[in-house]
């Protein structure tokens, strides 16, 4: 029962030789105690990043052959080939929409990797939380609109100038795309310092305003 305690009663950096009566401690505690996630909620997460990966990788299966055949160098930019998934039609498939559909399908493959190993990790711990879950449910999500924007980003800061739909390497922006399914945290990180340098200012200008604007109220607006 020990166990069960420490648990749920302590977080990790918790200084627990705090003095004083404990009332105060014990009130904070009680206001923030996490509730674990029913175990039917933990099998339905479970089994729903299983059903991800089966779909995710045989998207990726019958996907990739048409990518490889709409990149093919010497191909024409309308050039189309045709992609049944999971036998649900056929669809006609240019250079350019394989190559999203592939970042999409390696983003959220690469998301996958990143949720499934924090899940294993907090119920092998027995610390999984209701709060969490919706971490989990947007997890694809995040990395798909993370990774399409980095492919938006690289297309047309790196290839610009290039034509043909060979000029792209499909191997090397699904692999991008994973990671940054994988990484949303560091990719994130990574794209605030580049927007951080692009778009840095020297003064602060809603405060240059605010001194301009609280100038004239009071005088004629049109003198210096």
């Amino acid at each position: 029962m020990s166990g069960t305690t420490t648990e749920e009663g302590t977080a990790p950096g918790t200084d627990n030789g705090a003095g004083g009566s404990g009332t105060a401690t014990d009130v904070g505690r009680a206001k923030g105690k996490r509730h674990p996630l029913p175990v039917w909620a933990t099998t339905a997460l479970g089994l729903l990043l299983l059903a991800q990966v089966v779909f995710v990788c045989g998207a990726l299966v019958s996907l990739w052959p048409v990518v490889l055949a709409t990149v093919e160098p010497g191909t024409e930019l309308t050039a189309t080939a045709v992609w049944s998934p999971f036998g649900l039609g056929d669809w006609a498939l240019t250079a350019d929409t394989a190559m999203l559909l592939a970042v999409i399908v390696c983003s959220a493959l690469g998301s996958f990797v990143h949720a499934a190993t924090s899940f294993a990790t907090y119920v092998g711990n027995r610390r999984l939380y209701a709060s969490w879950l919706w971490w989990y449910l947007l997890r694809a999500g995040i990395g798909v609109a993370l990774a399409l924007l980095v492919h938006l980003l690289l297309r047309g800061g790196l290839f610009a100038g290039s034509s043909g739909a060979g000029a792209t390497n499909p191997y090397g922006f699904s692999g991008i795309a994973g990671l940054c399914g994988l990484f949303s945290k560091q990719a994130t990180d990574k794209l605030r310092e580049i927007c951080d340098t692009l778009l840095s200012t020297t003064g602060d200008g809603d405060s240059e305003r605010r001194d301009k604007l609280a100038a004239a109220q009071n005088g004629d607006p049109g003198t210096v």
